[in-house]
């Protein structure tokens, strides 16, 4: 694996070009033992869910992680992606706001991209 910051930043690029919103890197490894970093993003309709969760999927296989676990469908408003060191949550709006991440990892480290 390559340099796991800039790899957070290649995935954070393709999560843009596909229009996700609100997009956040948090930085939990060093209160957490679940992962490094939560990678949190936001779509609009189940189809754009669908198209973050294929170019996550897509930017992280190019990088060599190898997923461990996917929960969730965009029908239901969430989808989890977890390759270890990086979980990425893709929420429709309903559903972050209902999650709330953003306030519950309020005081991890966010990485600038």
């Amino acid at each position: 694996m390559t340099d796991l910051k800039n790899d957070i930043n290649v995935l954070i690029s393709a999560l843009s070009d596909k229009k996700g919103l609100d997009i956040k890197a948090l930085q939990v490894g060093e209160v957490s033992i679940i992962s490094d970093y939560f990678i949190i993003v936001t779509g609009t309709n189940t189809s754009q869910l669908d198209a973050l969760r294929d170019i996550a999927e897509e930017k992280m296989k190019d990088m060599d992680y190898k997923l461990k676990n996917r929960e969730g469908r965009s029908e239901g408003g969430w989808i989890l992606l977890d390759y270890g060191t990086v979980i990425i949550h893709i929420f429709s709006e309903e559903m972050r706001e209902f999650y709330d991440l953003d306030y519950t990892w309020r005081d991890v480290p966010q990485l600038a991209y």
